[in-house]
């Protein structure tokens, strides 16, 4: 997992290093395991082929474009990707998030979002997203929508597989990230325990 700071927000982006020469960044069908057809049909622009010496990392990404990025390593870890800190992901054990309710904020200029994710202990769980526009400038006023979903959730490692009730599914990155206060991270988002 690469963690960064830009203009005071926290980006979170994942790396999966696939073999000694590939690299996929943010795999969209889970890494446990990574499916390297489906991910060069549908994820091509962010798989790389790599080499690294020393302090840096030559990339020749999926869509043609070519860079140079320095890295750092503590211990032979990866700990810095092209200015982002890194540290590797800790599964989930099986059970880790039965009968527990996480909610998770993002925002970005006047659009906000809010998450809540209820994970049951038999594998089902109920998801309510809100999101808010507000107005800028001399305009006041706010335009909300929000949707409520349930269905059936399996992990495996870092990925979190839903199940919808309407049919449709979303796998997820996902990592216990505990300082202390049971949060987790899913994606590119921190989720805290309620």
């Amino acid at each position: 997992m690469r963690t960064n700071y830009f203009s005071s927000q926290l980006n979170i982006s994942w790396l999966y290093f696939y073999d000694e020469t590939t690299l996929i960044v943010n795999p969209v069908f889970g890494i446990n395991p990574v499916d390297l057809n489906k991910e060069m049909q549908y994820n091509k622009k962010n798989i790389a082929k790599y080499k690294a010496v020393g302090n840096k990392m030559d990339l020749s990404w999926g869509d043609g474009r070519k860079m140079t990025i320095n890295v750092e390593y503590t211990k032979g870890i990866l700990s810095a990707f092209d200015g982002g800190g890194c540290l590797l992901a800790e599964p989930f054990q099986a059970n880790a998030l039965h009968n527990k309710v996480y909610f998770g904020l993002a925002s970005a200029g006047p659009v906000t979002r809010t998450a809540t994710i209820r994970f049951a202990s038999n594998g089902t769980f109920e998801m309510n997203k809100l999101g808010a526009v507000a107005g800028k400038d001399n305009f006041v006023g706010v335009a909300t929508a929000g949707n409520d979903k349930k269905g059936t959730y399996t992990i495996k490692g870092n990925t979190i597989h839903f199940k919808f009730s309407d049919g449709t599914s979303w796998i997820a990155l996902a990592q216990p990230f505990d300082m202390g206060k049971d949060e987790i991270i899913i994606n590119d988002q921190l989720f805290k325990k309620q």
